[in-house]
């Protein structure tokens, strides 16, 4: 695979060279020799005449990226000429990460890569990382090997190496021939790590010492070069060490790696609830008990840590525990309503919603019934009860605050405020709450009620998607009801479009066509195409702010229009893919089940 690199040095002096990663030069010097003569010339760098430092600089960069490795060892020479040198060229070095012709998702992710902040430059790491398939494979070792940061090439290993659990053998034979031509000639440490990842899916037991050797020496890195790594990283590490003893069936070792692990942890809220997360799928309740000792004072003052440790006694099958610890964690934040919200949602993306329910009821206590923050927790309390089907007890919620509503203006105000929307935003929230009580009377197998409300709900807002589809789908539609239904169906179609021409970058209008033609009816091959495009158009952005949930709502519709067109295969990928993006949403989870079933219900020929 070809690359740009591109080095500039001195006034006037730009070289532009084309460079395949090779063992050899395109000399067809043995690398053996190659590296002798690199070791060589930055042995020059250091000279006392000048003649001789340059003509070793520009023999450097006539090697271009075959010098690199070594110049950036060299940064750390005892000689400080020679360090200066090595580090002034290293820094000269741009790679042009991506080149015409490439995927255009990579060239999205890696656009002007080179001269973002080094925060940015990982988020744009974890962003290929995400991707599927090994399909960012090539340019994380690019950036494994050419990355100037040493804590951002590391970074680039770990999220190849955090994509194993999802290879098959052909995907390993496949890595392994990739690795193998762009890492070989290497010499950093987050290289030996691929390499070695590599090794221990084949031999495990042969790998062991070389793992247990990368992880001792990183955290003396950490230790004396602190600047070089991060705990996080080294804890990592330690992990995957743990998990070659599990392949081999050492467990009486593990524990002492983890104590490991709990002395490398920092004590940060977020590294602190991955720890325990982590510690509870492996039940390791002794460990945990270390960590929330060790870390005492972070756990008192911290809700959401609280809570996280609520989780682990209940999954201990300490019941009593963990209720004693969640009111703890209820009177932490005192009156502070917005720390309650923003805790409750937390908890609902974890799935612990018997503790958010709590902590957004006492959002809504706390009042007054206008405030924002109030109305906020009533939205978000109904759209979790209505995730688990909970539909009436979530219209009430919802009942209570548009009651509210027809006695106060002001609180009429803020609803508008809130959803940004015109004078109809209280009718569009009347609608949702019709919505629900329509939910509930369907699953109560009363027809009449679910009409009814869902009439009503039309009333308030006869643009409303899941009013339209549950609308659709009634059992005891009569002719002209159905036709009225289908002529709403296909004007909200026709503002989908419309508002797509307008905004084409806005994602939701795509996903709105989409989820509404593959519950109704329409045509399907233009709605996977809006799905598609929804993603798209999300997945960096998405990725980037760290919110995995919102994909996988996309990628939920994406798998409802497959089902639609009855191609279930796809159907059963992408809702799988939603629910490992969004785990804790019971309703994704649920059509996982339908599709599946319909997968396996299928006539051989058809598959």
């Amino acid at each position: 695979m070809k690359f740009c690199l591109i080095v500039a040095v001195g006034v006037g002096l730009l070289a532009s060279v084309s460079w395949c990663v090779a063992a050899e030069v395109r000399t067809g010097t043995p690398a053996e020799a190659l590296d002798r003569r690199i070791a060589k010339l930055i042995e020059r760098l250091g000279d006392t005449q000048y003649a001789v430092r340059q003509r070793a600089q520009e023999e450097l960069i006539s090697l271009g990226f075959e010098a690199f490795d070594a110049l950036s060892d060299a940064e750390n020479n005892e000689d400080p000429e020679i360090a200066m040198q090595a580090s002034y060229l290293v820094r000269l070095i741009r790679v042009d990460w991506t080149r015409e012709g490439d995927p255009r998702q990579i060239q999205q992710i890696l656009r002007e890569y080179e001269v973002q902040t080094d925060e940015r430059r990982l988020i744009r790491i974890k962003q290929l990382g995400e991707l599927p398939g090994d399909l960012g494979l090539d340019w994380l070792c690019r950036l494994v090997r050419f990355e100037k940061s040493p804590v951002l090439s590391k970074q680039a290993a770990l999220a190849i190496m955090n994509q194993d659990a999802a290879l098959d053998e052909t995907a390993w034979a496949r890595r392994a021939k990739i690795v193998a031509k762009l890492l070989d000639r290497g010499r950093r440490p987050a290289v030996k790590w691929i390499l070695t990842d590599v090794q221990a899916h084949s031999d495990p037991a042969g790998a062991l010492e070389a793992w247990t050797a990368i992880a001792e020496e990183e955290r003396q890195t950490l230790e004396q070069h602190p600047q070089e790594t991060h705990n996080q990283i080294v804890m990592e590490l330690l992990r995957r060490r743990i998990d070659l003893l599990d392949r081999l069936h050492r467990g009486d070792e593990v524990a002492g790696v983890m104590h490991q692990i709990v002395l490398c942890e920092r004590g940060d809220s977020a590294s602190l609830v991955e720890l325990v997360d982590w510690l509870v799928k492996r039940k390791a309740w002794n460990i945990v008990d270390e960590v929330a000792t060790r870390f005492a004072a972070s756990f008192d003052i911290d809700a959401l840590l609280m809570y996280t440790l609520c989780e682990a006694r209940l999954a201990q099958g300490n019941r009593e525990l963990a209720e004693q610890t969640a009111e703890r964690a209820l009177k932490l934040n005192s009156d502070k309503s917005m720390d309650h919200l923003s805790v409750a949602r937390r908890l609902v993306d974890r799935g612990l919603t018997e503790w958010s329910d709590r902590e957004f009821r006492y959002v809504i206590s706390l009042g007054p019934v206008a405030s924002l923050t109030a109305i906020t927790a009533r939205l978000d309390l109904s759209d979790s009860l209505h995730d688990r089907l909970l539909d009436l007890e979530a219209a009430e919620v919802l009942k209570e605050l548009m009651d509210a509503s027809d006695r106060d203006v002001n609180v009429q105000q803020q609803i508008r405020t809130l959803l940004q929307q015109s004078d109809k935003s209280p009718n569009l929230l009347r609608a949702k709450m019709y919505f629900l009580f329509a939910c509930h009377a369907g699953s109560q197998n009363d027809a009449a009620k679910q009409r009814d409300f869902l009439d009503k709900a039309l009333e308030q807002d006869s643009s409303d998607v899941d009013v339209l589809i549950a609308s659709y789908r009634l059992p005891d539609k009569d002719a002209e009801h159905r036709t009225k239904i289908v002529d709403l169906i296909k004007e909200a179609v026709d503002d989908c479009r419309n508002a797509i021409e307008d905004s084409p970058d806005d994602d939701r209008y795509y996903n709105q066509l989409a989820w509404l033609v593959a519950n109704t009816e329409g045509d399907l091959d233009e709605a996977i195409r809006c799905s598609h495009k929804s993603v798209e158009l999300t997945r960096a952005a998405a990725v980037a702010a760290g919110d995995f949930k919102r994909i996988g709502g996309l990628l939920d519709t994406l798998g409802h229009c497959y089902n639609a067109k009855k191609d279930y295969e796809n159907a059963v990928k992408y809702q799988t893919e939603a629910t490992k993006l969004d785990p804790h949403s019971q309703v994704i989870r649920r059509q996982l089940i339908v599709f599946r079933k319909a997968l396996a219900d299928q006539p051989p020929s058809a598959k």
